[in-house]
Parts: C-alpha cells; structure tokens; sequence
C-alpha cells in the first residue's frame, strides 16, 4: 500500500514540473517486524506550535471524544525540521525553549509531547525541495518511525482547499503516505490561515505558545519582523487580538512591510487576501496597498504561466 502510494505522490509532484516523469525505483525489505493490525488504533499528530497544527488540535477536542480513536493523546515534536536544520547550527537550546512553550498546551489538553530528531535535512537538495515537494513526506516518515501499532498520524494543511497550491504538503498528496498501519490524515484544509486565527484567538493558552518564525533568532520564539511573523501579527489584528505574549503589538509598521517583504513573494500573497477587509475596516489603508501590490505582482506571474512557489 505504501509503495503504491509514493509512486503516486511522485506522479503529482511530475506533474507539478521540476521532477522526472519516471518515478525511482523503490526497495521494500522483506522480513520486517510484524505488526497486530487488529489492536487499536492511536491518534498521533505533528505539532510544531504553528497556527496549523494548533487549530488541529483544537478542532479535535472539539469533534471527538476521549474515548474516540480519533482523540488526539500524543504529538511529535521534531527536531531537524526547521529547528535544527543544519548540521552546523543544531539549535539545541532554542528547541528546548521551544517544546517548553508547547507543554501549558500539552497539560491543559491532556497530550504527551514526544521529542523525535532526524537528519533528513541535512540531506543535499535542490533549494526549495523541502518547502515545495519534502516536507509532508518528511513528516509522515517520522510517524512511521515513531509509531509501533496502528495509528492514526494528523498533519495540519497548509492552504485552504480553494487554493489547492503545489506544496510538500499537500491534501491530495500527504494521505498518499499511508500504510496498512498508519494512516496519514491532511487535517484542516477547509478552513483558511484567517479561519483559525480566529478560532485561535478564544485559546489564550495556544496564542502564547505560537511559534511561527523560521529564523529561530536567539532565545525568541519569534522575530516579529519576518514576513511570516509580520503576517500573523496581521491575522491576529484582523481576529480583534490587539498583543500577544507571542509577538507583542499585532500592528505592524508599514516601513516593516517595505524592509521584509520585497516583490515578489510568491504563493504566501495568496493569504493576504482575506486581511484586507477586516484591515480597511480599522482605517489600515497604507498597510492595505503594501498588500495589493504582493497580491498583484503574484497574480501577474501566475497569468504569465510562471510556476511560482513560496516557502
């Protein structure tokens, strides 16, 4: 089941371009250790502290109860995704700080965290290949390894469903990475990055463990001034959160904007679309321009045919 699932996932990431058509040729040992696929199933999910995997968890206290297979009860915490990425720079310290901030959320939720590490970054590739084709099936290969019984694995979507953009994980992909055991789950994918803002915003225990920033800047969780830091300040304004432990004021200067996010920015434009009502309804209309003109420039390289992808 497995193999016949990545030769799919390989079949949609040709088709995206960048990739042979001619899928690799995939070794399966044989003799592995046998596994009860009659005992229950666990919930497993992927948090990193990031708006995604938070609102997932939340979603799921809200639609399943404890006696649920579906629960949630553990969730991997992974170092060598984006903490600790280089062999040079193993962030040790900022990942400590890290799942600190994720354990008020783990107590109040009932969830055990565990710590998993992997060097599969520290593979050579292409720039972008993890952001545009390598992250999702990273993510279910440390479920795999994790896990010994049958599982349920959750792994918070990205984008919503409407803007179905070619990324490493991806909803039509990630369940491609199922097994007779696991079960890989894409979750969330019909509610937009504004969406669960919002519905984050009544979970003050989640607004102060969220991390979002890939720079992992000394012992901050987050810069502040990074385009997805700057985003998200934005998306908690326009959810009516004036501060955050996580990032101070959510209003963000217009020169921030200018400095951190040059044109063009890729498929991340896409998101910026949603803030600007609520942002015009506050009187931000400098800050509404510094957004169009993303939203514009992205739009005139898809019309011009450009495969274009952020990170």
């Amino acid at each position: 089941m497995l193999m016949e699932g990545l030769r799919t996932a390989h079949a949609w990431w040709a088709s995206w371009g960048g990739m042979p058509p001619q899928a690799p040729v995939i070794e399966s040992l044989s003799g592995g250790r046998a596994v009860d696929l009659t005992m229950p199933r666990r919930a497993v999910a992927c948090l990193s502290g990031g708006v995604d995997g938070l609102h997932m968890l939340l979603r799921n206290r809200q639609l399943y109860r404890p006696s649920d297979p579906a629960y949630i009860r553990e969730a991997l915490f992974v170092h060598g995704f984006d903490i600790g990425k280089r062999v040079s720079k193993p962030e040790n310290a900022h990942f400590r700080m890290a799942l600190a901030l994720l354990e008020p959320v783990a107590a109040e939720t009932g969830l055990r965290l565990i710590q998993c590490r992997t060097n599969l970054r520290h593979l050579p590739s292409k720039l972008g290949f993890w952001a545009n084709r390598h992250n999702g099936a990273a993510l279910a290969a440390v479920g795999h390894a994790a896990m010994l019984g049958p599982a349920f694995l959750f792994i918070g979507g990205t984008y919503h469903v409407s803007d179905p953009v070619p990324v490493g994980s991806h909803p039509a992909v990630d369940g491609l990475f199922s097994s007779q055991r696991v079960t890989v789950i894409h979750d969330g994918s019909r509610f937009s990055r504004l969406e669960k803002v919002r519905e984050l915003s009544r979970w003050p225990t989640a607004l102060a463990a969220l991390r979002v920033c890939p720079d992992n800047i000394g012992d901050r969780a987050n810069c502040g001034q990074c385009e997805k830091c700057l985003r998200t300040r934005l998306e908690l304004l326009a959810a009516g959160v004036e501060e955050t432990t996580a990032f101070g004021p959510s209003l963000t200067p217009v020169e921030l904007w200018n400095e951190a996010v040059p044109q063009p920015i890729g498929d991340r434009a896409i998101r910026y679309q949603d803030l600007l009502p609520p942002l015009r309804e506050r009187g931000l209309s400098a800050l509404c321009r510094v957004l169009e003109e993303r939203i514009i420039a992205y739009e005139e390289r898809v019309a011009e045919g450009a495969r274009w992808s952020g990170t």
